[in-house]
């Protein structure tokens, strides 16, 4: 009993291990290339269709398939919409293997971790080729993962408990149902109770009532499994793993009580289909349960859009999602150089425009890691951009490329800086002879940048005027209160001036990229998107202005 719940547990760490090793490395290959190419195959609802039974038919695991085209999604590799449809598709494909002898994938898998491991530890492979080795490890490691909880779980069937439970559940067509469900959540494999459950049916163990039945329950029992693995899961992702949840508990809905009707009013129905076919019960069996997903997931597929909306308002996208999402950058921006660029600078202005809230985190005492991936994310997608752009138009856009991509770096500094400043303010210690510091660097600098967006959003000359100057060199300012402070903490906490020295030296970088930052606004080649006076409108004739 030890080996089995520990063969479970290293399974499931294998599982997550690989989920973490697919999703990062597929997130430091998504760029817009190659989600141009993935988007291309599954913007069309019939083709991702497609594709996901393909899947479905290659990983014979639904669980799988539904983590990996999560991590897809969660790398914006494709969109929610596609990713429904992948993994509607890949019910589909995965009930085929009913109609085959199941195989076992574990021998593939460890030659796919094998050679993917010498890829990753050669020093000879350049960075992108490791990372795609990197994501076939980590596919690798999903499926070991499966592999060792289904093998941790074999030897059940040779427990006298389980042959008992089995033939206690044939008295009952609604306990078969329930033992089904079970065995499918203990076992990890919904194919494997299905393959049993028809080979008892050929057997004469189970009638074919109790056999359609289990088919159910194993439907139910693989929706409760995804349901608890992806607990933890938020935003897109969950939305992703709830359509696999929500077809298989469509499925026992309307399947359960046809049966029934079939039973009790003589309504021919799925069965009724199935044994009018030419075929030996056993493929009788695995028609139905090909039938009944087929037509659950066509169902759905036809309401993707609708059935989108309704779990993203269940299931809303988090915050670091919607901040790593570009509002103004688009694939079709490409196209013209100069539109290109003003979206970027409004991108830019929009990452500027955030760094706030990273303040607003350490008022409320609440975590900076979702905000600073998100932003972070965000800067690496701009990049991607303009690098993009550049490749696309060439020397007809380089200035102004450098003017923007010299703005990026600044702003990626100053990203670091600030989300340093902040961590450090929220691990600075509450104490009487610290005074008011923590209020007087967060609030001070929080102010500033609230000044310089008004400043920008507003484009009012005086403001921006007023806005530049509060950006200014803060040196002096942090000197003296190093001194102050320092003084004060001299004879009794050596490890806290240390971090008052390194917070206040933390806050003249973050002035000083400011006021880089504000003075590349000002110079900015382009036409429209500088600093607020260079946007304004220009008479025709100079005009002398008071004060």
């Amino acid at each position: 009993m030890f080996d089995l719940f520990g063969g479970m547990i290293g399974g499931v760490g294998l599982f997550f291990v690989g989920m973490w090793l697919l999703t990062e490395n597929l997130k430091a290959l998504a760029g817009r290339r190659l989600r141009l190419i993935a988007r291309r195959w599954t913007e069309r609802r019939v083709a991702a269709f497609g594709i996901g039974a393909l899947a479905g038919v290659t990983t014979q695991s639904m669980s799988a398939l539904t983590f990996i085209v999560v991590s897809m999604a969660k790398s914006r590799l494709i969109s929610t919409r596609g990713a429904f449809a992948i993994v509607l598709g890949g019910n589909v494909g995965v009930t085929l293997l009913v109609f085959m002898l199941t195989f076992d994938i574990r021998l593939v898998a460890l030659y796919v971790v094998g050679a993917a491991g010498l890829v990753i530890a050669s020093d000879r492979v350049a960075g992108d080729f490791r990372r795609v080795a990197a994501s076939v490890f980590g596919v690798g490691m999903i499926f070991l993962g499966l592999g060792m909880l289904v093998a941790a779980a074999a030897p059940l069937g040779d427990h006298p408990w389980f042959s008992e439970m089995m033939q206690w559940s044939v008295g009952s067509l609604l306990l078969t149902f329930l033992v089904a469900a079970l065995l499918t959540a203990i076992v990890q494999s919904g194919a494997a109770v299905c393959v049993l459950g028809i080979s008892m049916a050929t057997l004469g163990v189970l009638t074919v009532d109790q056999t359609i039945m289990l088919l159910y329950g194993v439907t139910f029992g693989s929706a409760l499994i995804l349901y608890l693995l992806s607990v933890n899961l938020a935003g897109r992702s969950r939305q992703v793993a709830m359509c696999q949840v929500g077809l298989n508990v469509l499925i026992c809905l309307v399947g359960v009580p046809a049966l029934f009707l079939e039973l009790e009013l003589g309504v021919p129905l799925v069965k009724a289909l199935a044994l009018s076919l030419d075929h030996g019960l056993g493929q009788q069996m695995a028609i139905v349960l090909l039938l009944v997903n087929l037509l659950g997931a066509l169902a759905l597929l036809s309401v993707v859009g609708p059935v989108e909306r309704v779990f993203a308002r269940l299931w809303p996208a988090t915050a670091t999602e919607e901040l790593e999402k570009p509002e103004f950058l688009h694939d079709g921006a490409l196209e013209d150089a100069g539109s290109a660029l003003s979206l970027v600078d409004l991108e830019q202005r929009r990452v500027f425009e955030n760094l706030p809230r990273y303040f607003e985190a350490v008022r409320a005492g609440t975590d900076l890691a979702g905000l600073r991936r998100g932003l972070r994310s965000l800067l690496t997608e701009i990049e991607r951009f303009q690098i993009d752009l550049l490749i696309r138009h060439g020397v007809s856009t380089v200035d102004d490329h450098n003017s923007m991509l010299t703005r990026l770096k600044l702003l990626g500094w100053l990203e670091e800086q600030v989300g340093a400043l902040c961590e450090a303010l929220r691990e600075l210690p509450d104490r009487s002879d610290l005074g008011n510091l923590r209020a007087n660097l967060c609030e001070g600098t929080d102010a500033v940048f609230q000044s310089l967006n008004h400043a920008m959003r507003s484009r009012d000359r005086e403001a921006w005027a007023l806005a530049r100057e509060l950006a200014g060199d803060r040196s002096e300012v942090m000197r003296s209160m190093r001194h102050k402070y320092g003084t004060a903490l001299m004879q009794t906490d050596g490890r806290t001036r240390s971090r008052v020295i390194a917070l206040t030296n933390t806050v003249e970088h973050v002035f000083f990229l400011m006021s880089k930052f504000v003075r590349e606004l000002d110079v900015s080649p382009m036409t429209g998107t500088a600093a607020p006076e260079r946007m304004a409108p220009r008479a025709p004739e100079p005009v002398a202005e008071s004060g």
